[in-house]
């Protein structure tokens, strides 16, 4: 059985998470998500998220492909998870170059077998959370 494991902010759910949560979903049986912490949000963004973490958690909770869902680490860089179990894949999405790279020397540097996979992005990146709020004023 594979895991597959998805990190995200997950705001303002929308149309382009759930594609998302499904492309993840193909790479395995067992789809996992690490939803981001609000001060990791804050630090990464320079600003805070519309819904605190317990909110987007228990959305995220409610996506019926999800297996089950817990609150990333507060400290960047650090990958907790892996104290409870090791996902055969990491998904990330199609923006997240820089936490791809952090994760994939995380990996080498603790001789982990986990591979990390970039998923397209939904509508060519004009579906975001960013561009929705943008249109909303939010």
């Amino acid at each position: 059985m594979k895991t597959v494991l998805l990190f995200g902010t997950f705001d303002f759910l929308h149309s382009g998470h759930i594609f998302t949560f499904e492309e993840a979903k193909k790479l395995g049986d067992v789809l996992v998500v690490s939803v981001a912490r609000d001060i990791a949000i804050e630090t990464i963004k320079g600003k805070k998220p519309l819904h605190s973490e317990e909110e987007r958690l228990a959305l995220v909770n409610h996506i019926n492909i999800v297996e089950d869902a817990f609150l990333g680490d507060e400290k960047l860089g650090v990958y907790s998870f892996f104290e409870k179990f090791f996902p055969d894949i990491i998904a990330l999405g199609y923006d997240q170059d820089a936490l791809k790279e952090d994760v994939e020397t995380f990996i080498v540097e603790h001789k982990y077998m986990t591979k990390c996979v970039t998923l397209p992005a939904y509508k060519n990146g004009e579906t975001t959370s960013s561009k929705i709020k943008e249109s909303l004023a939010l």
